[in-house]
């Protein structure tokens, strides 16, 4: 919770723990037992004991650039699907997604694909007659027929 942003005007007098307690949101008694309790404004850092920590994604960031930089429309899912079975990538899907969210629009513009062009792209889906069917059950109701 960010209320510790507000133990500062809590202490200055600048707000009551009721004033608080309306702009958070929240009850007064929750207000009062986080800003009373002790502990730092920001969350604390993860310990590296000297070394670096390095992201499973980023020995596969080449690779993924390079996916991307053959295809710029490549979903993540496909690409996590790929690493994974090609590469042995052992990281979730929402790494892979997540990067690809922030190497997209790079790429393009290395690629010379400008913001509005690339947000102009879509991909056609396409599939050969009869191999697949869509129903709408949008207006389907429950009849009293089946009770």
């Amino acid at each position: 919770m960010e209320l510790r942003r507000f133990r500062g005007l809590l202490e200055s007098g600048a707000m009551s723990l009721s004033e608080i307690s309306r702009e958070t949101g929240l009850d007064r008694k929750t207000v009062r037992k986080y800003l009373s309790a002790p502990g730092p404004a920001t969350p604390p850092r993860r310990s590296t004991n000297g070394r670096s920590l390095a992201r499973v994604i980023d020995e596969f960031a080449p690779l993924i650039d390079s996916m991307l930089r053959a295809e710029i429309l490549l979903k993540a899912a496909v690409i996590h699907e790929r690493l994974a079975r090609e590469y042995g990538f052992t990281g979730n899907y929402q790494r892979v997604k997540l990067y690809v969210q922030e190497a997209r629009p790079r790429v393009a513009e290395e690629l010379g694909i400008t913001p509005r062009e690339l947000a102009g792209m879509h991909r056609r889906f396409e599939v050969i007659p009869g191999a697949q069917a869509q129903v709408d059950w949008g207006g389907a109701t429950r009849s009293r027929a089946y009770e």
